[in-house]
């Protein structure tokens, strides 16, 4: 892959001039680059000049082959020994290169699970978005961050496990709230022994596995031992901890499926050049949910998309399933299904059902990613229509696909900052997000401050063409006029900029009606309030309104740091923060023992006194509670 770009040859001239016999042969990774030097595909192959000879010789009659061969000016290769070591160097240079028509999961892709550390002394359950290898339990994924609200809440409820965290509960000195209410045991203060607390956490393993047969059975028989022994007032706690038990899981299994305990099925649906693809969690023989992921202008084959969407999804997944359901035959199948084995560290298995109730579920997967696909475009298409009435109501000739607003955000001059938010078709784009620390304006000036923001702002996007098609300004006439200003002496006074402010004077209705300043016009523009245009317009405001108050709050809380805790000699940033996570506000520090203070992580009797010292008694420094 060798050449300067200047150096390369047309797509059309490369297929002609190109040598197949010079392909290695065996297993191994081909990257396809286009004429400007840019990696435009990666794939791999069982035996690379096999591959390479169909792909060149257009003998493959696939049209995203020929669409990927149109566009190739040289094709380099990396040999591997295996099929297995192609598979994993072919996610590898995915995730290097992000190839334009690769499918690819980003790099933001969480999954919700829950996590609990049986080897703890007294395990809680937690809720997590990275997995780890550390030896804790994950159990998972759920679709929903409601779906783990739900769980917990009914964990909670039914099993007294703690819910403090380690620090918190080796300081407490008397049980809480929770435990009055039978939903903690009290380990803190040694209420119940690390024997009879892991039989909880025994079972709540069992209930998170999705094993619930078998924890029926285990409360049965512990039921009938503790009323042989004459316990009663224990097997009544487990009897009506199995009552909720059974009828909290007893809707759940209509929809319970025999074979595997776990596997996961895959739905797959395409038109065009866009794919859906849908994720089915069966866990314990239940179906917890699904989850479905959408790629654009992908050109591979599809079953080469869906291997290299499976790596790709299990690459960080919480838990690898026994089984795995696949809507298209997968050449590498057999490989893949290896390297999941050894992440799962037991046998894993990944096949195409073709009849029975297995392709049942898979043809329930392929109709979930088809109802999916047809939402998202029917929502693409009721944002597009919004868009377009955002352009007819504010009277601008372009549409506003790509808006942004700028509010600011201070307290008597203190502290300022800007907020820069960009909604694109209709909804946030979190990624084009931007945040503003004041540097060159002082006092209460909103004006020059909203004037360094947006010169800061648009003169990068002049130098670089990133300019968007509508501007909201956070405020009236003056705050218009300010930005109308700075993209004049930018020379870019064909941007269109709207100000959004509430009235002075409450309507008849009883509150402020939104007001849209444009240029041009003297009187402001009042929508009708409760149209489409102005609840959009209103939510951009308030998320701009939102993130510039967040940053506000974060620069305040660090000068109240480094103020008030880090100018205490031994205590920097990361300590004063273990501080006020552990023990609260300066004021309840100053009413904390040395001894709390000392068993802190990072903390020693000394460093603890010393920081009582600097603080002194309760009442020296404003308390802030």
């Amino acid at each position: 892959m060798a050449g300067r770009p200047s150096d390369r040859k047309s797509a059309p001239d490369f297929v002609d001039s190109f040598d197949v016999d010079a392909v290695p042969i065996g297993p191994g990774c081909y990257l396809m680059e286009d004429e400007r030097g840019e990696i435009i595909y990666v794939g791999k192959a069982k035996n690379l000049r096999a591959r390479i000879r169909q792909y060149v010789n257009d003998q493959d009659s696939r049209y995203s082959v020929k669409f990927l061969m149109g566009r190739v000016a040289d094709i380099g290769f990396l040999v591997t020994h295996t099929e297995k070591e192609a598979l994993l160097l072919e996610n590898s240079l995915i995730k290097q290169h992000r190839p334009r028509y690769n499918v690819r999961l980003k790099d933001d892709k969480t999954f919700i699970s829950l996590r609990m550390d049986p080897r703890e002394d007294f395990p809680r359950v937690t809720v997590v978005r990275r997995y780890k290898k550390d030896g804790a339990q994950y159990f998972g994924p759920y679709s929903s961050a409601q779906a783990v609200r739900e769980s917990l809440r009914f964990i909670h409820r039914v099993f007294p496990l703690r819910r403090c965290s380690d620090n918190v509960m080796r300081n407490r000195a008397r049980p809480c709230l929770y435990h009055q209410m039978n939903q903690c045991g009290a380990p803190c203060v040694g209420l119940v022994d690390r024997d009879g607390y892991h039989e909880v956490v025994d079972q709540v393993m069992l209930v998170l596995d999705g094993r619930i047969a078998e924890l029926e059975q285990v409360l049965l028989a512990r039921i009938h031992a503790h009323a042989e022994q004459l316990d009663f007032e224990k097997a009544a706690v487990l009897r009506d901890r199995l009552f909720d038990l059974r009828r909290t899981f007893e809707r759940q299994r209509t929809v319970a499926v025999p074979g595997a305990e776990d596997r996961d099925v895959f739905g797959l649906h395409t038109q065009g050049r866009f794919c859906e693809v849908q994720v089915l969690f069966f866990r314990g023989g239940t179906l917890l949910g699904g989850k479905a992921y959408s790629f654009h202008q992908h050109e591979m084959p599809t079953a080469e998309l869906v291997g290299s969407f499976l790596l790709q999804y299990y690459a960080d997944a919480p838990l690898v399933p026994s089984e795995i359901l696949v809507p298209v035959e997968l050449e590498e199948a057999s490989v893949l299904a290896e390297v999941l084995s050894e992440q799962r560290g037991r046998k894993v298995t990944i096949h195409q059902p073709q009849r029975g109730d297995k392709r049942a579920l898979v043809t329930m997967a392929n109709r979930n990613a088809r109802k999916s696909f047809e939402e998202k475009r029917l929502a693409d298409e009721a944002n597009a229509d919004l868009i377009e009435q955002v352009r007819l109501a504010l009277q601008i000739d372009r549409t506003p696909e790509r808006i942004e607003c700028y509010d600011i955000s201070t307290i008597q001059g203190a502290k300022a900052v800007g907020s820069m938010v960009t909604f694109v078709g209709g909804v946030p784009d979190k990624s084009k997000y931007r945040r503003f620390a004041i540097r060159s304006v002082e006092g209460q000036d909103d004006f020059g401050m909203l004037r360094e923001v947006l010169l800061r702002r648009f003169t990068k996007g002049v130098e670089e063409d990133d300019l968007p098609d509508l501007v909201v300004i956070d405020g009236g006439r003056g705050q218009l006029n300010v930005a109308l200003a700075v993209f004049r002496d930018l020379g870019i006074e064909d941007l269109p900029a709207v100000g959004m402010a509430k009235a002075r004077a409450q309507s008849e209705q009883g509150h402020s009606p939104e007001r849209f300043v444009l240029s041009g016009r003297v009187n402001p523009l009042i929508l009708p309030q409760h149209s489409p245009v102005v609840h959009l317009m209103v939510r951009l405001r308030d998320e701009a309104h939102r993130f510039a108050i967040t940053y506000h709050r974060k620069k305040r809380t660090q000068e109240t740091l480094r103020t008030r805790l880090t100018d205490i000699p031994g205590i920097g940033p990361a300590r004063a923060r273990t501080l006020l996570n552990n023990v609260g506000s300066i004021g309840r520090i100053q009413r904390a023992s040395v001894e709390t203070i000392a068993a802190l992580p990072g903390f020693n009797n000394t460093l603890a006194r010393r920081v009582k010292e600097h603080l002194g008694p309760v009442g020296t420094l404003r308390d802030q509670d």
